[in-house]
């Protein structure tokens, strides 16, 4: 039995790449609605039938170009409980700046709200990487650093919201003290 994966063809892994690109640019200046398998062919100079022999559809195609860009960020693991919620809006700050990500967003939420597949797959998407934020949470609750009566989970989009806020609505830059400042304004002081 042969436990090595074949080789890959770095041709294939080049189309592959330049497909995933054109992908995220398409969606970025034209959205999910008006983004089709053949805009996405056009942008990456390659025949449709390329883009169908990696992926069944359009939201396959949107999933595998999203992971390249929005890798989960791994919880830190060094400090306090609230040291390392600071450290993970810090770095949530960083993604939702000036990225490639960032230009996505606004067409992957208005996809999810005019498309049930589309918001169910959005909805997976972001859960896997609140789960994160939640955690620590948790971590912190059990270890006695917060409350014993904290939502986790409400905590965790009260966390995150400003941010996502000021990306999404206001366009106002921030930097990266403004995740302390959240974290002072939710999360008790704890008691010396």
């Amino acid at each position: 039995m042969n436990d090595i994966p074949p080789e890959v063809d770095p041709r294939v892994e080049r189309s592959r790449r330049v497909i995933l690109e054109a992908t995220l640019d398409e969606l970025g200046e034209i959205g999910y609605g008006a983004m089709t398998i053949e805009s996405v062919a056009r942008r990456a100079g390659v025949g449709k039938a390329t883009i169908y022999r990696h992926w069944q559809g359009k939201l396959d195609l949107l999933s595998d170009a999203l992971e390249t860009l929005k890798r989960p960020i791994p919880p830190p693991t060094e400090g306090s409980a609230r040291e390392r919620i600071v450290a993970l809006l810090e770095a949530l700050v960083e993604a939702l700046g000036e990225s490639r990500w960032s230009k996505c967003m606004p067409a992957l939420i208005d996809a999810a709200a005019r498309d049930e597949t589309v918001q169910r797959f959005h909805h997976q998407f972001v859960g896997a990487r609140r789960k994160i934020m939640v955690d620590l949470l948790v971590e912190g609750i059990a270890a006695g650093e917060l409350p014993a009566d904290l939502d986790p989970v409400l905590t965790s989009e009260v966390l995150a919201g400003p941010i996502f806020y000021r990306r999404l609505m206001t366009g106002e830059p921030f930097g990266r003290s403004v995740a302390r400042q959240i974290v002072d304004l939710v999360l008790p002081t704890p008691i010396s």
